[in-house]
């Protein structure tokens, strides 16, 4: 035990602790005891509830001594919480927004005392659907506040790199970083979100490097290259499409706006919400894909009968989901994959009622429209690109458009991501059956090349939504982290 008596994570390579830049340090006898080491990869709104809910389940005994690796010079944002347009809210209230289970309006104390809940945020229930940034504040600042409450038993750090590259050590791990240099630790937690999406098409050079068609519409002042009056192709229709068409519509933009989706599914809007998991009762999960859209949709058309909508049918699923995806094969998880979760995610990920309404106002004066289409080739022209579009029969009908938003979501690619190609190549990861993400156990440690969990890694938000079924949802990565850490488990000795 003589090696938990070190500070760590500690730097590998000459001049590494030079870009070590401090932001909690709250430990100031942390030589004191034995002292868990965690590098925690990521720093959006899972690497930062990691840290909040681990520190509070500490066991006694247990300095903790966390090294958040994290591109960005803030913490706890990501690309859904790093966003500074005030129209791109939070898609559920912020009593449902809580990073503790049993204490729902935490994050609406905080956001009501921080002047966050400002009359647009209220919908006609009395729920707040906040800005995203400001909530993002929300996370950062309740890290800040639960450091401070633990110390001097906590030391949290942020590295501003990358993680490229994890390997197994002696003692733990060794992470190595974009700068090329390298941290070793105990442990390691996953908690780097979406891969971003390639954009689709075949695209020529020129228009590939004109502003206006714009690969990642999160970047920082993404949209100001689109002139008012041009014509805007959205490719995609999900909650990028909404933010995105939201943001124009707010700048007062004048042209049309036309976003398609090989399907031309878009969100769905709120109702009655369900806070129970009662989807299954006493019956054992169902074994197909096939039964199991059956009793959704039994359940749906009860809950419509008694007035209810389908949204809490959706609810008391999802609470369930883990249970049921874990009873399903591996061949039909993967039926569910490519058949049924366009169609889930839709109904799952809804939409603030503010941005719903938005769209809708703008679909019925007739400048915005949803076409059911695929995207084909794009090329540059005088008047910006001209573009072709597909329809559900197979015939390329060609369009000129003044801008191209790309809105397509992450992308189910993940192995391009640098750190999971590395751990692939090292066999100390393997993908999940439905190839989502990292295959991991029920405690969310990684299993490797051969099915066997590494000890001392972990994964967590939604790269693990191929083991769980569902991941992506900040309630629900804040609550499976709470349940996990919660004994202080994890944290316990012996690593291996």
């Amino acid at each position: 035990m003589s090696d938990l008596t070190q500070t760590w994570p500690r730097p590998l390579s000459p001049g590494a602790s030079r870009d070590f830049s401090i932001m909690i340090d709250s430990s100031t006898t942390q030589d004191q005891g034995n002292v868990a080491n965690i590098i925690v990869i990521g720093g959006g709104f899972t690497g930062l509830a990691f840290v909040i809910h681990a520190i509070q389940a500490r066991p006694a005994g247990v300095n903790l001594d966390f090294t958040i690796v994290e591109p960005s010079a803030q913490l706890g944002r990501g690309i859904a919480y790093g966003t500074t347009e005030p129209l791109h809210r939070i898609n559920v209230p912020s009593d449902r927004m809580s990073l503790f289970a049993n204490d729902s309006t935490h994050a609406t104390r905080w956001l009501r005392e921080h002047e966050a809940l400002d009359a647009g945020s209220i919908d006609e229930q009395g729920h707040y659907y906040v800005s995203r940034q400001r909530y993002g504040e929300y996370v950062d600042a309740t890290l800040k506040q639960v450091v401070a409450e633990a110390a001097p038993h906590v030391h949290v750090s942020h590295r501003q790199a990358s993680a490229i590259g994890l390997s197994k050590s002696n003692a733990g791990y060794i992470v190595t970083l974009d700068d090329g240099s390298q941290l070793e630790a105990q442990r390691v937690a996953l908690c780097f979100g979406h891969t971003p999406s390639q954009p689709p098409g075949r695209i020529d050079e020129d228009a590939l490097h004109d502003p206006r068609l714009i690969a990642h519409p999160w970047s920082h002042d993404a949209l100001h290259a689109i002139p008012r009056d041009a014509a805007v192709l959205l490719v995609g229709t999900g909650l990028t499409m909404a933010d995105v068409a939201v943001t124009l519509l707010g700048r007062e933009h004048r042209g049309r706006i036309t976003a398609i989706s090989r399907r031309g599914l878009r969100a769905q809007p709120h109702g009655i919400f369900a806070d129970t998991a009662d989807f299954l009762g006493d019956t054992a999960p169902p074994k197909t894909a096939r039964e199991l859209v059956k009793k959704l949709r039994q359940r749906i058309a009860r809950d419509k009968q008694a007035n209810l909508g389908w949204q809490p049918a959706a609810d008391a699923f999802r609470f369930e989901l883990p249970r049921i995806w874990n009873a399903l094969s591996a061949h039909e998880q993967r039926r569910v994959v490519q058949r049924l979760l366009p169609f889930w995610d839709v109904h799952r990920f809804r939409i603030a009622p503010q941005i719903h309404a938005a769209i809708e106002r703008a679909i019925e004066s007739g400048q915005m429209s949803v076409v059911t289409a695929g995207i084909g080739d794009i090329h540059r022209n005088a008047h910006g690109f001209r573009v072709g579009l597909k329809s559900p029969g197979g015939r390329i009908e060609e369009h000129d458009f003044g801008a191209v938003v790309f809105c397509t979501g992450p992308a189910r690619d993940i192995d391009r991501n640098p750190l999971v190609k590395s751990l692939l190549e090292s066999r100390l990861a393997r993908l999940d059956a439905v190839r989502a993400g990292l295959d991991t156990d029920l405690q969310s440690r990684i299993r490797d090349a051969d099915g066997n969990v590494s000890a001392g890694l972990f994964a967590f938000g939604p790269m693990t939504r191929g083991s769980f079924g569902e991941m992506t949802g900040a309630p629900d990565i804040a609550r499976h982290l709470e349940r996990l850490l919660k004994d202080g488990s994890l944290l316990a000795y012996p690593v291996q």
